[in-house]
């Protein structure tokens, strides 16, 4: 695998000769969101999370690229007839595969796609980043759903995003998985790591469970974490979920969507390209990935 990985990043590095065509000019923001375990409702933050960005004037694809249970288009009530695996055999651009979801927000199915990554050849993938220069030219915002826990795709995703999102509950046991995530990122470089506490009874014990895990951040990792915002427990959340209809949209009136709203204006209002990475974009992004696979 490391022997593909080499030489992926060969063909990323050629295939971007052509920088005419291939050349990102947008200053786009990749932010992965992830967590220790599942069942902390990532994917629904993911989901409620981009939409609340769209709805902000804010120009947010939605990537899919949890390789075990891709359900994006299921949570959205969408049904994509292409993902990225079309994309990377050539039969489909990714302009093609991109599925219009809900107010204008756009979603890419990922699924076994992103696994036939280090399988391409100098032509496909050529076409793969041409493509992903073009979806960095119209997007403001790329929030990419990994899958939960710290398998090596995941951490793979972690390692190649500009700024990582960490969504948790005061569950012990979420706790104790989202630190180690931030661990295992924090050991490998330094970028922004956004902690959300989702399913609180309040803000006092939100800000309770955040500040034991900065603390231990600080004293073991000698890192700081940022404090991005809490989610209520509310039950309207698993009403929207079996609906297929997100909570923003069905129930826009929530304390759930009440609180999404503000953690999306926490989190990317005022997009502000000096305060970016000097890499940025998903042509960086999926650069970046490249160094990682095979470990």
């Amino acid at each position: 695998m490391r022997d593909q990985a080499e030489r992926l990043r060969a063909l990323v590095a050629d295939a971007g000769t052509d920088g005419r065509r291939r050349e990102s000019t947008n200053k786009t923001r990749v932010i992965s969101i992830t967590s220790g375990k599942g069942g902390v409702g990532k994917t629904t933050l993911a989901v409620n999370l981009a939409l609340a960005a769209q709805q902000a004037g804010v120009a947010t694809v939605l990537f899919d690229a949890d390789l075990g249970l891709a359900n994006l288009d299921i949570v959205l009530g969408v049904f994509p007839r292409y993902n990225l695996l079309h994309v990377l055999r050539g039969e489909k651009t990714i302009d093609e595969i991109i599925c219009a979801g809900p107010g204008g927000l756009r979603l890419v199915a990922g699924g076994s796609g992103l696994a036939e990554l280090a399988n391409l050849n100098k032509q496909q993938l050529g076409r793969f980043i041409a493509g992903l220069a073009e979806l960095d030219n119209s997007s403001d915002l790329i929030l990419i759903d990994t899958g939960a826990g710290l398998a090596d795709s995941v951490l793979s995703f972690l390692y190649a995003s500009q700024e990582i999102i960490v969504v948790t509950t005061p569950e012990p046991t979420a706790i104790t998985d989202a630190y180690a995530v931030i661990k295992l990122v924090s050991q490998h470089e330094s970028k922004p790591i956004h902690v959300v506490v989702n399913r609180a009874h309040n803000e006092q014990e939100a800000r309770a469970v955040f500040t034991k895990m900065a603390a231990t951040a600080t004293r073991f990792l000698d890192i700081n974490i940022n404090f991005a915002g809490w989610i209520p427990e509310d039950s309207l959340v698993t009403r929207a979920i079996i609906s297929q209809q997100p909570i923003l949209l069905g129930h826009p009136s929530s304390r759930v969507a009440i609180a999404v709203h503000q953690l999306q204006a926490a989190l990317f209002s005022g997009l502000q390209a000096e305060a970016l990475p000097t890499e940025t974009g998903l042509q960086a992004f999926f650069s970046r990935l490249t160094r990682f696979l095979g470990g």
